[in-house]
């Protein structure tokens, strides 16, 4: 009852396709050899190489044309290719020649079909007996089919086989094997009716082309291998989602002698066969080959079964067993259940060890009776709910066969009755064929359609053009025509032949009831009724045909055309048609199910076509625009996708599977109908196994649910034991755990009863209580450092480059004089507040308050690889926070705080410091120095962050920077640039982004800089004057204009002024 499918290259080769495979030596030179000449088959190579994925892999790909002479196998195993286009023959290859190793599987299924022309009147297999054949001897999936139906494939005679499919129509062979890919799209072009008989119809469903190498190539080249696969893939991919431009390519590029139409309509078969929305490109399973081995076997040509070990490519083979998965679950159930026994034995001992408690037999008996026996309990009645299992799905299975054999039997005694009314029709017609040109012939076509309600529309068309016909009217056709009048429930016309010429037309009555005529009229037309469907094959075989599901012009529904050839005195002069709505199959199917539950689709496995639906809208799918009969492939109903693609994968026409809507197990059943029907169609069943096990499973469910309940009732009683007296010591736990990330959250814990646990509790908060005092008077990150270490305290310092901030107010000690005491408090608190917090955000470290100053750095305790970019969005976040709140003081009334920091990154000592007793931990050194006097230059120019040229290098491209000047700072000898931070160039943070008048005042600021670091003072002053005009207040500007003063020459500073 249990799905065991190992896709083997699903997954991985997806993998490889999505990442970039490990890169390969540069243009590593290798050949890929095709079966064939050149054609869309092989496009997906075409496109890697096209596309520069094979030399992104670092390939340089020969593609070698194939053809009649050329053995791919003996090419890769003598090693002159690389790389080549294989088919299932692999499994071929006699034990002692190199092992071939199969990469992928492109072709999905084979393309090989039987072509037999309609004037050969072949219409089951059993007829072909007797009749020549234009074989291919790489087509053991046709031989296979012959075989099962009775056909000695070895005795029909032998046509040579030229691959032209004219000579199907000249008589020269009567049966064709071919590639559905290629052979169908001449004779339509030629206009040659035929039937197709396919090996997926018949149950064998082989691989197609798949990407092989010899094994040797794939052990010695293993990266050239996996890249060489996974450009190949992601090529497919392309040329599969770009027909036309790969179209094109290979008329362009590659000799071929296909035309453009017959290469696209490869390329839409091609992509059928492929299924690449079904399954991930490259697919191959072990039971798919297994299953192409056993039907070799069956034919004689291949003695051993056996998978090569070679043969998946193991890349992308699964290394599980299908054992493992139940193995797993058993060993899963004991080892639980021996673990919480020993869990059980171990707590009890634990506790009988510290005397906190003493175990009670009957305590330790309930414990191992759960443990112990609900594991077997369960196994029990695993074991007997399959056990039951196995004959109630033998019940499923008949029903099944019952559902399968009931729409077989509705749908052939429904297509036998349309064609016994047509035959009569049509031996009316040879009789006397001038009858149906007169309008009483009408109503024998009336009474023809009234005795069928399945029948949507029944007509004859004769070899001179003449045609009529008698119509319901229903909804679908009053939509599609909008002529028809209202009250019209039934309809009849007639094509003038051809011998009207220009003057042919269509004369149309419409009735409410028959013979009560609301309409009438006449249209001319051109329509020529020997193009439709089926005609031609009719002409040919002179016999029955049931043509392909189509959607009809008329009315926009699915329907069947049923044709019986008129032949009058031997002479073939025309059909007599019927079109078959579905809507009756679709009822019937929706009303005769295996179950309350299951669901029966007629399709054609050769394309995956669905005939008929329970659901009809379901059958339906909307292409470019245009209304179309659904694939299983793609059909609206994601469990009938489900089995149809593991139906593909498996080649089994019977498994279970679980939906992949509601998890529920179905069970599918693909069962063909017989050869004598004449279509090759088949019926597919599911069923959801509840149907049939489901009271038994809610049985056992509600038994397994009482054994839970009763025991997590103990379980639950043992718990609550245990948990009154472990509560309190894992409360201290968290405590602990909190503490030690400095979260100081209170936490109410009701004190212990017991004298330990309490002395605990009081230590863990004297413990926080502590702690939280001492982060109060260190660096957080310092702190938190120490605790997780583990390492005492010691004095000691590291050099690193840091960068370190300064800030203080603007003429403090004015405001201080002045001020209130308590608002003073009051404001530098908010103060404190609003910058040590913008340091914090940025992850710095506030080392210590200097009066109304702060110190902090970036890039220790914790490095920090952008520690002076962090440091500059923490400057930023100060100032502007400051900006708000000062915008509050002023409507509040009160003084504001003008906000100077300097930043500076350089190498310090960075550690703790101190006596033994009591420590810093803080940073000297230089740079310190440095940061401390550009957090003074503010003053000289007016600004609010001012910063280093060893920041700014740091972050130039990340920041909005304008110079100021070369400085030289007290304590050091060299001149050194500073600049004023604005902004953060790509920031959209209010907080951090850089304000527009800024973005102009920083490029005009920098033309003038350079003007004045050139000594070029005249140019400057000009550029500082017009930075003024646009920015009068700006005080950068006027410091640097009465820089450029005094160096310029009293003429120049005439004219400048003038």
């Amino acid at each position: 009852m249990r799905l065991n499918v190992r896709l083997y290259g699903a997954l991985a080769l997806t993998v490889i396709a999505l990442v970039a495979a490990p890169p390969c030596r540069a243009q590593d030179k290798v050949a890929l050899q095709l079966k064939w000449a050149h054609a869309f088959q092989f496009a997906g190579y075409y496109a890697a190489l096209q596309q520069g994925y094979y030399r992104t892999a670092g390939l340089d790909v020969d593609i070698r044309e194939g053809g009649a002479a050329v053995d791919v196998l003996k090419v890769l195993q003598d090693g002159k290719a690389d790389f080549g286009v294989c088919t299932t023959s692999v499994l071929l290859e006699k034990p002692q020649d190199p092992q071939i190793t199969v990469l992928g599987v492109i072709f999905q299924h084979s393309p090989a079909i039987l072509l037999v022309p309609s004037r050969a009147g072949i219409r089951t297999l059993s007829d072909l007996k007797g009749h020549r054949l234009m074989d291919s001897p790489s087509s053991p999936d046709v031989a296979a089919m012959l075989k099962r139906e009775g056909v000695d494939y070895a005795a029909l005679p032998r046509v040579e086989h030229n691959g032209d499919p004219r000579d199907l129509i000249s008589g020269k062979a009567d049966a064709f094997v071919s590639y559905s890919t290629d052979e169908p799209f001449v004779l339509g072009q030629l206009g040659a009716p035929y039937r197709i008989f396919s090996p997926r119809a018949y149950g064998f469903d082989f691989y197609g082309d798949n990407l092989c190498t010899s094994a040797a190539q794939a052990s010695a080249h293993p990266d050239r291998t996996r890249a060489f696969l996974a450009a190949s893939l992601k090529g497919w991919d392309y040329a599969l989602k770009h027909k036309e431009q790969i179209v094109d390519l290979i008329l362009r590029q590659y000799p071929t002698n296909k035309t453009r139409a017959a290469l696209m309509f490869e390329a839409l078969q091609s992509e059928i066969l492929i299924e690449p929305g079904l399954v991930p490109l490259g697919t191959q399973t072990a039971e798919r080959w297994q299953s192409i081995a056993n039907t070799y076997h069956d034919l004689g040509i291949l003695a051993d079964t056996r998978l090569p070990a070679t043969l998946i490519y193991q890349g992308n083979q699964s290394w599980a067993p299908p054992w493992l998965g139940p193995a797993l679950i058993g060993l899963l159930l004991f080892v639980i259940g021996a673990a919480l026994a020993w869990l059980l034995y171990k707590q009890y001992m634990r506790r009988l060890e510290l005397g906190l408690a003493k175990p009670k037999l009957s305590m330790i008996m309930a414990g191992l009776f759960i443990c112990l026996t609900i594991p077997i309990l369960f196994f029990i009645l695993i074991y007997n709910y399959e056990r039951n299992s196995d004959a109630i799905i033998a019940t499923l299975r008949a029903d099944v066969e019952k559902a399968r054999q009931a729409a077989i039997e509705n749908i052939e005694t429904m297509i036998r009755n349309v064609a016994g009314t047509l035959r009569m029709v049509a031996e009316v017609a040879g009789d006397d064929p001038g009858f149906f040109r007169n309008e009483q012939s009408r109503d024998v076509l009336y009474q023809a359609l009234a005795s069928a309600p399945e029948i949507d529309g029944i007509y004859v068309s004769f070899e001179d053009g003449y045609h009529r016909v008698v119509t319901r009217i229903d909804d679908d056709r009053r939509r599609s025509d909008p002529e028809i009048p209202a009250a019209a429930n039934w309809h009849s016309s007639f094509i003038d032949d051809f011998s009207a010429g220009a003057n042919r037309q269509r004369h149309r009555t419409f009735f409410d009831t028959w013979e009560n005529v609301v309409a009438e009229y006449s249209v001319p037309t051109s329509i020529d009724m020997r193009a439709l469907p089926g005609y031609p094959a009719a002409k040919e075989s002179r016999a029955l045909v049931v043509t392909e599901p189509s959607i009809n012009p008329d009315t926009g529904a699915p329907v069947l055309s049923v044709r019986v050839p008129i032949a009058r005195n031997g002479e073939f002069i025309g059909v007599a048609s019927a079109n078959i709505t579905l809507d009756v199959m679709s009822r019937f199917l929706a009303t005769h199910r295996a179950s309350r539950h299951s669901t029966t689709i007629v399709a054609d496995p050769t394309d995956g076509t669905v005939v008929a639906s329970p659901d009809k809208q379901k059958g339906l799918q909307v292409t470019d625009g245009k209304l179309d009969i659904a694939r299983l492939q793609n059909m609206d109903d994601a469990d009938v996708r489900a089995a149809y693609r593991l139906h593909t994968q498996m080649n089994q026409d019977e498994f279970v599977f679980p939906s992949p809507r509601d998890g529920q197990e179905l069970s599918a059943s693909f069962a063909r109908f017989p050869e004598s029907f004449g279509r090759p169609w088949e019926a597919v069943i599911l069923t959801p196994t509840d149907d049939f096990i489901g009271q038994m499973k809610a049985t056992n469910q509600k038994i397994v649910v009482l054994i839970i309940v009763l025991s997590a009732i103990e379980l639950l009683l043992i718990y609550l034991l245990s948990r009154r007296l472990a509560q309190p010591i894992e409360s201290i736990s968290r405590d602990l755990k909190s503490v030690e990330e400095l979260s100081f959250a209170q936490t109410s814990h009701r004190s212990s009863k017991v004298r330990e646990i309490a002395q605990l509790q009081a230590a863990a908060a004297l413990l926080r209580n502590s702690l939280q005092s001492f982060s109060a008077f260190a660096p957080v990150d310092v702190v938190k450092g120490l605790i997780k270490s583990g390492i005492p305290l010691a004095l000691g310092v590291e050099k690193r480059t840091l960068t370190i901030f300064f800030s203080d107010l603007e003429d403090f000690s004015m405001l201080a004089e002045r001020a209130n005491p308590d608002d003073l408090l009051e404001q530098m608190s908010a103060y404190f507040e609003q910058v040590s917090r913008a340091i914090s955000d940025e992850h710095g470290t506030v080392d210590k308050f200097i009066g109304d100053g702060i110190m902090a750095f970036w890039g220790a305790p914790i490095a920090s690889a952008d520690h002076a970019l962090r440091a500059c969005a923490g400057a930023l976040r100060a100032a502007r926070r400051m900006d708000q709140v000062n915008a509050d003081w002023r409507r509040q009334g009160k003084p504001n705080f003008r906000l100077r920091i300097g930043l500076n990154s350089a190498s310090v000592l960075v550690g703790n410091v101190g006596s033994t007793e009591r420590f810093s931990y803080t940073v000297m050194g230089d740079g310190v120095n440095v940061a401390s006097r550009l957090e003074g230059m503010n003053k000289s120019f007016g600004t609010t962050i001012c910063i280093s040229d060893s920041v700014f290098d740091a972050v130039s491209g990340e920041i909005v920077a304008r110079p100021l000047r070369r400085v030289q700072v007290k304590g050091r000898k060299q001149e050194f640039m500073i600049y004023e931070l604005l902004g953060m160039a790509d920031s959209k943070d209010p907080e951090l982004e850089t304000r527009p008048d800024d973005k102009l005042l920083n490029d005009m600021t920098w033309v003038a800089s350079r003007c004045f670091e050139q000594r070029d003072f005249t140019a400057a002053a000009r550029h500082y004057r017009e930075i003024l005009q646009r920015f009068p207040g700006d005080p950068v500007a006027k410091s640097m204009l009465a820089a450029c003063v005094p160096n310029l020459m009293p003429a120049a500073i005439d004219a400048d002024w003038a």
